[in-house]
């Protein structure tokens, strides 16, 4: 066996792994860290007017904690978070966070920029892994400590006489944590905790990053497991889950770490970060709700807010994005389509039997989210009859019979393939009316009229006008009914072969008395030949003539009329 092509992490020592026997039932507290750890990995950073109407954003999904930037980084970040202060721009409700390394200019400059914030959270972070402690940095484990505890009690020092008149809560990460040795940073965020010594019901925010994800999801949950039972100040810190999604797997690895003691969530929407990104909070709290946890926030109506995010950042979203992708919540797979359709009619009563909303492939209600059923089915050439009895039923209240569902079916699959595109609503309806709407055909119905015979009101007399090959024609016949009345008038015509009405199927588009009549029809001809037609009307009768002229006339075709 050949040697590891890469540095594989060292594997988690943990004494008893509880974790996977428990359910999701509570909900994180959460921050949501767009405006520092999204904004600076955009190819374009957000300016100062588009960052602030992602915060207004963020404050209306309902985020209680924001990390509003890096004040000490920059100017625009200082100024941002001045703004936001001074204008009084901060909801009573929510808290801000302000992140900075663990040093003393830094530290300085952070405290200056939160002067008059009635509440933040003064976020310090510093590397612990062997990789940047000795690689990056030159220091060791001993000198890392101290250095940060110096930052902690500056940090405890300035904002008790600077700050007074403010509620400033400590959080602390240990960088790359997942890639760091497990006693150490446990010794390390132990000793941060004391040195803040926060006041009776004040817990510190130890977050525990996995900065760049080298482990799989289930490791991670072993390391937040491990850290809780390891710390002597548990009672008095809140662990907090930071996942990267170098791997793509950080929406797992912070589900399987809430499992295992994390508290706390800090993420982005749509998971914008340095390379792969963060967490996205997103997918994490609709998750949760499919899992019955009330979240707090709220992302619908989902379509708009992705539109506006994607402007506000200039980052386009996936269009397989969960929830949120424009075709997340369609299938073109006819199979999928044929199922879909199913579900959706028997909807209720499969609520009943499931206890619950349950349709196939559709694992959420997507009108929770404000999204549309009229989008859930679109049509390619891999599409097949259930996608487009849905079309035809959700955009026209239109049911085929299902001989000829089958039929029209395989036509609109040889034009998806002909086009090599999805094909839109209006072009199957218009391919339905071309197909089975032949009213200029060689018989051209000008008007029909049935009237009851005077002398036996249950026989009908039928008159026709129309014309066959360009000549006028005025025909009558009486029968039992109107259209077997019209059937036998339009014989007269001399058609060069004899036809049989083999279905006929009527329906009304709509609910209302007033609703418009469709009917369907196949004739058949001496040769076994047959074809379908389609009419319309404002009446029953006026429809299925209609049907009966078109299919007519598709027979004529195939006979060479």
């Amino acid at each position: 066996m050949s040697a590891p092509r890469y540095a594989t992490p060292t594997p988690v020592a943990i004494r008893q792994r509880e974790w996977p026997g428990k359910t999701l039932t509570r909900c994180p507290d959460w921050c949501a860290v767009d405006l520092r750890d999204g904004n600076q990995a955009l190819p374009d950073p957000m300016t100062p007017a588009r960052k602030r109407r992602y915060f207004e954003l963020l404050c209306g999904i309902g985020f209680k904690e924001i990390e509003i930037g890096f004040p000490s980084a920059s100017a625009d970040d200082f100024n941002f978070c001045r703004a936001l202060i001074q204008e009084k721009l901060i909801p009573a409700d929510v808290t801000v966070s302000v992140l900075t390394q663990a040093r003393e200019h830094l530290i300085r400059r952070t405290v200056e920029s939160l002067a008059g914030a009635p509440r933040a959270i003064f976020h310090i972070y510093a590397a612990t892994s062997e990789l940047h402690m000795r690689y990056v940095f030159g220091k060791s484990p001993a000198e890392t400590q101290a250095m940060v505890l110096e930052a902690v009690r500056l940090t405890r020092t300035l904002c008790r006489e600077q700050l007074a008149g403010s509620q400033i809560l400590l959080e602390f990460s240990p960088e790359e944590f997942t890639d760091s040795d497990l006693d150490f940073t446990v010794a390390l965020c132990d000793a941060v905790v004391e040195a803040w010594d926060p006041a009776p019901g004040e817990k510190v925010i130890l977050n525990l990053p996995a900065t760049v994800e080298r482990r799989l999801p289930n490791e991670y949950a072993d390391l937040i497991e491990e850290f809780r039972r390891r710390q002597r100040h548990g009672a008095r810190s809140t662990i907090s889950l930071h996942a990267h999604n170098d791997m793509g797997t950080a929406v797992a690895a912070t589900e399987l770490a809430l499992l295992a003691g994390g508290e706390r969530v800090e993420g982005t929407l749509f998971g914008h970060g340095e390379r792969c990104g963060n967490v996205d909070l997103i997918t994490l709290a609709l998750n949760l709700e499919y899992w019955g946890v009330a979240t707090g926030l709220r992302f619908d109506p989902i379509e708009a807010l992705r539109d506006e995010l994607a402007e506000l950042t200039a980052m386009p979203v996936h269009p397989r994005h969960p929830y949120a992708g424009e075709l997340v919540f369609t299938a073109f797979s006819g199979s999928h389509q044929d199922a879909i359709h199913k579900g959706l009619d028997e909807s209720e009563q499969l609520a009943r039997h499931f206890k619950g909303w349950k349709i196939p492939y559709l694992h959420i209600n997507p009108g929770d989210l404000g999204r549309q059923f009229e989008k859930f089915i679109r049509i390619n050439s891999q599409s097949g009859k259930g996608g487009i009895a849905f079309i035809l039923q959700k955009e026209h209240g239109i049911r085929l019979p299902r001989p000829l569902l089958l039929e029209f079916s395989a036509a609109v699959q040889k034009y998806a393939d002909r086009v090599a595109r999805e094909v839109t609503a209006d072009e199957i309806w218009d391919l339905l009316r071309r197909n089975y709407l032949r009213a200029d055909g060689p018989i051209r119905l000008q008007k029909y009229w049935p009237r009851p015979d005077a002398d036996d009101p249950s026989r009908i007399e039928g008159e026709v006008r129309l014309e066959f090959l360009g000549k006028a024609h005025l025909l009558t016949a009486a029968a039992d009914g109107p259209i077997a009345a019209f059937v036998r008038a339009i014989r007269q015509l001399p058609i060069p072969f004899s036809f049989t009405l083999e279905e006929y199927e009527e329906d009304a588009i709509g609910n209302t008395a007033d609703a418009e009549a469709v009917t369907f029809v196949r004739l058949q001809d001496d040769q076994r030949r047959s074809c379908y037609g389609l009419g319309f009307g404002v009446n029953i009768d006026q429809a299925a003539v209609r049907a009966v002229v078109s299919a007519l006339n598709g027979l004529l075709e195939l006979n060479g009329a």
